[in-house]
């Protein structure tokens, strides 16, 4: 072997034995390979806990998103924090709890702003500083427009037959294709600014829903009641068992498009959001009814994900998330109607359902896979949040968040590379339900500021003297929220509640 052959092979040894120990000390991926990751970050809609097999389901099989759990980390303890849409989504993109917004616990409707001051640092800005293409397929649900600008509407709120700005474009996204929400009005997909297929001779009419002034009902009380209705734009309009198909369809077209440069996608599918209504392919498949055929139809769309990363060559060099943004929905919109799902426990053990705080309504699913970084097969049961991908990921990229942003987010990229923690661990975490009710939980004690779930269920809407007036439970003990400790323990609901007030008051949960 001649002089140049001997130096071109200790070159690779010693290039190799770098990235091993690089690899073993835990850093970043970007610093051990000498290039960062493409991202795909999956957000399921009311997916609960118990929804896949990889978390324990029985009578519904999810082979396309276990695949992330046999080639990546499954976490045992993650949470949404918050239980309904709108802020989790909110906490998502900006490491924030949303209950420190305008819009505190509740979801935004279509005649709401855009949540995300579009000064914030958000993930989408942070990766595009880094020189990703950032792209949002999929559900919005923070708001378009802004009171006072160019097609804004008073009171009715933004034109939907005008530019939709600001909206995700103005908060980092350079692309977007996506419907408003899921379920209220209007029933449209939105590209960038404007509503797709929408004709100047039957535009968008919005008009305030009369039939709701003064109406003191439930779903009223509890900001789930849409206040407008919309007439026109018939060619615009989409088919609940059309989206999940679609919107995956132009994910994988987004991906083709930016295979050749480093990307973020953000892909926020609708299922299993209601309407339960699965595409024709999946009607009638799974044994369990419409709730599991709406499950087998969002396995298939991970799948085709995972599938349109390995066709392209880019499984290798892509961090894929997948999560939920709240817990499942085990009980109806109204206290008495309860789901039946032939046996299918949406949430799993837990108490509670999507709204409240218990356990069933923030803990979810969170699979993470990065091959040569994350480790197959493997479980964590480290607390984390959503609120936490932004820190998670400024780590990962090297590039330091602002000391105003992502307040309350906590990098987490220890737990994925089995390294030391360069940064403060998340070992509180505050929980809030859509009634605006607080819990807040410090290692295995976890205290609810109520005496009920603080959602959509009846069990707390009049205060009940002869119970206690809050709850506190062990985990570690008690994962099912049982057995109520508040009376015999007051010295830790004490601290928990000093602890909540802190968080609350300061305006960070981080502290740099």
């Amino acid at each position: 072997m001649g002089r140049k052959q001997r130096g071109l092979c200790y070159l690779v040894r010693m290039s190799v034995r770098v990235a091993c120990c690089l690899f073993l000390l835990g850093l970043p991926f970007g610093a051990a390979r000498g290039a960062l990751p493409n991202i795909v970050f999956i957000l399921a809609d009311d997916l609960g806990y118990g929804d896949l097999s990889c978390y324990g389901a029985t009578k519904v099989q999810t082979p396309n998103i276990d695949r992330l759990a046999k080639e990546g980390m499954r976490f045992t303890d993650a949470h949404s924090p918050h239980s309904v849409c709108t802020p989790t989504r909110y906490g998502l993109l900006t490491g924030r709890y949303a209950w420190r917004t305008w819009a505190k616990s509740r979801c935004v409707w279509s005649d709401d702003p855009l949540l995300i001051d579009t000064e914030r640092m958000t993930l989408p800005k942070l990766l595009r500083s880094a020189g990703y293409a950032a792209g949002c397929v999929g559900k919005w649900h923070l708001g378009f427009g802004a009171p006072g600008q160019a097609g804004w509407l008073g009171s009715l709120g933004p034109d939907y037959n005008a530019p939709l700005k600001p909206g995700p474009l103005e908060t980092g996204f350079d692309y977007f294709y996506g419907i408003p929400h899921v379920g209220q009005f209007p029933h449209v997909y939105i590209e960038n600014h404007r509503v797709v297929g929408l004709r100047k001779d039957s535009p968008l009419r919005i008009v305030r829903d009369e039939r709701l002034a003064g109406r003191s009902s439930f779903l009223e009380r509890f900001n789930l009641t849409p206040r407008h209705l919309f007439s026109g734009g018939e060619d615009a309009l989409y088919r609940h068992e059309d989206l999940a198909v679609h919107l995956t369809e132009k994910a994988v077209e987004w991906l083709h498009a930016n295979r050749r440069k480093r990307f973020f996608l953000y892909f926020a599918q609708r299922n299993v959001h209601s309407p339960l209504k699965p595409n024709a392919r999946f009607a009638g498949k799974s044994e369990i009814g419409v709730y599991g055929d709406f499950i087998l139809e969002l396995d298939w769309s991970v799948g085709r994900i995972l599938d349109t990363l390995d066709e392209l060559g880019l499984t290798e060099d892509t961090l894929v998330f997948f999560s939920s943004d709240n817990g499942g929905v085990q009980m109806g919109h109204r206290p008495a109607d309860i789901v039946d799902y032939d046996g299918h426990k949406a949430n799993g053990p837990l108490r509670g359902q999507k709204t409240e705080i218990y356990e069933g309504g923030h803990r979810v699913p969170l699979l993470v896979r990065l091959p040569g970084t994350v480790k197959p097969a493997t479980v964590s049961d480290r607390l984390v949040a959503l609120t936490d991908t932004i820190a998670t990921i400024s780590e990962l990229i090297e590039k330091p968040l602002p000391l105003q942003a992502a307040e309350d987010s906590f990098s987490y990229l220890s737990a994925l590379t089995g390294g030391a923690p360069q940064s403060a661990v998340r070992d509180t975490i505050v929980h809030d339900g859509n009634r605006g009710k607080f819990a807040v939980r410090e290692g295995n004690w976890k205290l609810l500021l109520t005496q009920g779930g603080g959602g959509i269920g009846a069990d707390d809407r009049e205060f009940d003297p002869g119970r206690p007036p809050a709850q506190l439970y062990d985990l570690a003990a008690d994962l099912e929220e049982r057995t109520n400790l508040y009376d015999s323990r007051r010295d830790i609901a004490a601290k928990l509640t000093a602890l909540l007030a802190r968080i609350r008051d300061r305006g960070r949960q981080r502290v740099e």
